[in-house]
């Protein structure tokens, strides 16, 4: 162990994972391959002292089981983490290389829209987990999604760095475009094999087959960023566009015939095909929640915050990278650096850039998810499954809502959590308030509708989703934002009344549609009469 992995990394690494001085004493011993009694002895403590020092460290590595294959587990760890520093300092600082200069005899590196990672903050974990799916276990797919500003290219092209040197060709490719399938084949087949492209086969199959059997001759690193692109919007997850089917045969070919290469899947909503691959040799993964990145995020541009104020803006943010950043800038501009008056000036702040970034996503929604992410945005708190079909107006099967909700999980937009052996459904802060405030609006435009045409011909989330505070408490829902939707409603249509002189003359209307719904069948107007009613008792309580 110590010829492999020097102590001073050993120690550095440890006391980044908070090991003290006696349980980093009593790890070199153990990874020297003393037995526990021996360290007892040597340290003047029990053989339980040993162990339960051991124990500490094995949480902090976030290593569970029993038995020696925690300490084996420890040593592969440390040995990996090692690996990852050395090869991307000694092999880049070979003499006369920089990190943007780096070839070797046989390597080629086309990085195409790659970013240029300047900034690139600890995420140790991951990348020796990537590292080890890549060379240890030599995985032939990867793909890594998330939610937008979670940081996933980053993260790509930081470990393609570090792992560069183990390839012959690196190629690095954006999907935005949506090139054809037969297209990005040829260009891709001529740039790894120098083949014409005129020279290639017509038939996708054909060209599909020339690629795997390069992958196969040759160790390759192909990363293809941006897939979501080639998804269609308004359906399911993961369906693609029409003319761009040929890219699931593509995936599906990849990950399930051998090869010596690795390709890697980067976007924000996965394949449908991935769930069949997953295995051995064709992974999945997402970049992980990190507090530490938020506190170097603030530290480089100079803030600091109290503990308290650090769970505040996780429990808000999430761990989103690209918040973080935008939030810092805020907090120094406007709020003298200071974090603590920022929360308290605001309730969940979503930069505009970070809500375009979301605004994209919600627009590739089909309507049934969009409906579903509308009633989690109204609970505000994790909802069971059944729960869920019961509210939801417009009845499905529990087949089509476990697709939805399947499909919406592929897209990083909820969570699941487990209360009580129970598993329940909510969205993350960010996610939460994005929904709220679209919901607002939609709701804003169909109250005036109403109005303007004093019926309810063009009411949808009205008569589909329930805004009302009493029945929502009588279910056990609570709101964990500042303001209810409907006290949001009111504020936006108080707002408009100010600005003209008609506001007594829409609260009319409103009443007389109220009164006409009373006679109505709930199959008929849904949840319209109850919402409507709930409407005016907010717009008349002052």
């Amino acid at each position: 162990m110590t010829t492999q992995i020097p102590q001073d990394f050993v120690q550095e690494i440890t006391k980044e994972r908070g090991v003290s001085n006696a349980e980093l004493e009593t790890v070199f011993m153990a990874l020297e391959g003393q037995p526990t009694a021996t360290i007892a002895s040597k340290l003047g403590i029990s053989d339980i002292a040993v162990r339960k020092r051991l124990g500490e460290v094995y949480k902090k590595f976030r290593i569970g089981g029993n038995g020696p294959g925690k300490l084996a587990e420890l040593r592969h760890q440390l040995l990996v983490l090692y690996q990852v520093g050395k090869n991307s300092e000694e092999f880049i600082s070979r003499e006369g290389l920089t990190t943007s200069a780096v070839t070797i005899a046989h390597h080629h590196a086309d990085w195409g829209e790659a970013p240029e990672v300047s900034t690139f903050y600890d995420r140790t974990e991951e990348l020796a987990d990537l590292q080890k799916a890549i060379l240890s276990d030599g995985c032939r797919l990867i793909s890594l999604f998330g939610l937008a500003g979670s940081g996933k290219t980053t993260l790509a092209a930081k470990i393609a760095k570090l792992v560069q040197h183990e390839f012959e060709f690196i190629i690095w490719r954006s999907l935005s475009c949506k090139p054809s399938p037969e297209n990005f084949l040829a260009n891709l087949i001529a740039t790894l094999c120098r083949h014409k492209i005129s020279d290639l086969p017509i038939d996708l199959n054909a060209r599909i087959s020339i690629l795997v059997e390069y992958l196969q001759k040759h160790r390759c690193l192909l990363i293809l960023d941006d897939f979501e692109m080639l998804f269609s919007a308004g359906e399911l997850a993961g369906r693609y566009q029409p003319g761009l089917e040929g890219y699931k045969e593509l995936v599906a070919r990849l990950g399930v015939f051998n090869h010596n290469s690795c390709v890697f899947l980067i976007g924000t909503e996965e394949p449908t095909e991935l769930a069949l691959l997953s295995g051995e040799k064709v992974r999945s993964f997402k970049p992980l929640v990190s507090e530490e990145i938020g506190r170097q995020i603030f530290q480089e541009i100079g803030l600091s915050a109290r503990e308290k104020d650090w769970q505040i803006l996780m429990s808000r943010y999430g761990g989103n990278i690209l918040a973080f950043k935008m939030v810092g800038n805020i907090v120094q501009d406007f709020f003298e650096g200071n974090v603590g008056k920022f929360l308290e000036a605001t309730d969940l702040f979503i930069e505009d850039r970070i809500s375009h970034l979301l605004a994209q996503q919600f627009e590739r929604l089909s309507n049934s998810e969009i409906e579903i992410m509308y009633w989690l945005a109204i609970a505000q708190h994790p909802v069971s499954l059944m729960r869920m079909r019961e509210d939801i107006l417009v009845k499905s099967s529990l087949s089509d809502l476990l697709k939805n909700l399947e499909s919406l999980s592929r897209r990083s937009l909820i969570e699941k959590v487990n209360e009580n052996g129970e598993i329940l459904f909510t969205l993350n802060p960010l996610i939460m308030k994005y929904v709220a405030v679209d919901l607002v609006e939609e709701l804003r435009k169909e109250i005036l509708e109403v109005i303007k045409t004093q019926g309810i011909e063009k009411m949808r989330l009205l008569k589909t989703h329930y805004f009302g505070k009493t029945k929502a408490k009588s279910r056990g829902w609570k709101s964990s934002l500042s303001r209810s939707i409907l006290s949001l409603v009111k504020n936006r249509l108080q707002a408009l009344f100010m600005q003209t002189t008609t506001s007594e003359e829409s609260l009319n209307i409103l009443a007389r549609v109220a009164l006409a719904l009373q006679d109505k069948s709930p199959l008929e107007i849904g949840y319209a009469g109850e919402n409507i009613r709930n409407i005016l008792t907010e717009l008349t309580t002052f």
